[in-house]
């Protein structure tokens, strides 16, 4: 049985091909022309390709969208004869020859973790991370208002833009989710592609192991297993005690014993119809983590950040259902935040502890 990827990769997974791929010929003047203000790519044209460049075309109609997202600008097809000879040894020769050059805004950005592991006082992480949730909360409502669920949350997918007043953005859409277009077999692409599932929902972990390892149903031995995996994995239940996090096992038993039995096109089509809360998971699970230990490592109660990770946590619920929605997650922040007029704490948070929380936080 395929297993799962759940450990969090702090790396640069884009592989950019800068311009120095080609050939130096008249005849991709245009491909390289702009090699200061933008940066290449070099992917095969299929269904990931198409997919990122539907995604991206709707994204450029939300107004302003470059403050919120870093998307692909402009892309052509190219001939493999236009490549030099190192850059075709990567190459898939399976594929028809097919490839296109993604075109991206060479902006000035840091990844998340590399930005937020720089701040070294309590008062500059906690705001950046207070700021950072609500702009990010803010453009994954932006892509779901327009049928796009982003579906690819996590520190390697967000980036501050230095140049744009340091406000997190989101990145790398080849494979989010149109959801007009979800059904069977695209999602079967997409879990195909994914390798990662730290922040991702229950559900959307059995549709990992339905569509990965072909089975046909589930039966009741099959759904403690994914259970008993999912809740081992899930680290921020170490927030929680002992008997919360069996209950919280038995939830997740309980949230699945309606699949038993039942055929597999049905699970995925009821799964899919859940697409909405998706997003809010991998949001609260991600700050889930930050704004808990925040609190734990400075001793902070009663705050702000306090009641955050307490309203994050009902959005880890192994049940869809019972999670907020990102609008309802925004108001409630909306409220919190309206409500605290005592901030001095932060002034008062001892410095030295700011490397103990990070050492957290990277584990």
């Amino acid at each position: 049985m395929n297993v799962m990827t759940t450990n969090i990769q702090i790396t640069n997974i884009d592989k950019h091909f800068l311009s120095k791929c080609f050939k130096n010929t008249e005849n991709v003047v245009s491909a390289t022309q702009h090699t200061t203000k933008y940066k290449t790519k070099l992917v095969n044209y299929g269904f990931y390709s198409i997919n990122e460049i539907t995604i991206c075309e709707k994204i450029k109609k939300i107004p302003y969208y470059s403050n919120n997202f870093v998307i692909l600008e402009d892309y052509d097809f190219v001939n493999i004869s236009q490549l030099n000879e190192k850059v075709i040894e990567k190459l898939d020769l399976l594929n028809e020859n097919k490839y296109l050059v993604f075109k991206y805004k060479n902006e000035n950005c840091v990844d998340f973790n590399l930005f937020i592991f720089n701040l070294m006082t309590p008062k500059l992480f906690i705001f950046h991370s207070i700021e950072s949730f609500s702009c990010i909360l803010n453009s994954l409502i932006k892509l779901n208002t327009n049928n796009i669920c982003f579906f690819n949350l996590s520190p390697q997918n967000i980036v501050f833009n230095v140049n744009c007043g340091e406000k997190p953005q989101l990145k790398n859409f080849q494979l989010s989710l149109l959801v007009t277009k979800l059904n069977n077999e695209y999602i079967t692409n997409i879990i195909k592609k994914t390798n990662d599932y730290t922040h991702k929902p229950l559900e959307v972990h059995i549709l990992f192991y339905l569509i990965q390892n072909d089975i046909l149903t589930i039966s009741y031995s099959f759904v403690e297993e994914i259970c008993e995996t999912f809740v081992d994995n899930l680290s921020i239940l170490s927030f929680f005690s002992e008997k919360y996090k069996e209950n919280y096992k038995l939830t997740c038993i309980e949230t699945l014993k309606k699949y038993i039995n039942k055929p597999k096109i049905d699970i995925i089509k009821d799964i899919l119809s859940r697409n909405d809360k998706w997003d809010v998971y991998s949001l609260s699970v991600l700050y889930l983590h930050i704004f808990e230990n925040i609190s734990r490592v400075f001793s902070i109660k009663s705050t702000f950040i306090n009641k955050m990770a307490i309203e994050l946590a009902k959005n880890i619920h192994p049940d869809p259902s019972k999670r907020n929605s990102l609008i309802i997650l925004q108001e409630n922040y909306n409220n919190l935040i309206k409500a605290e007029i005592e901030w001095g704490f932060i002034n008062n948070l001892n410095s030295n502890m700011i490397q103990q929380l990070f050492d957290i936080l990277g584990k």
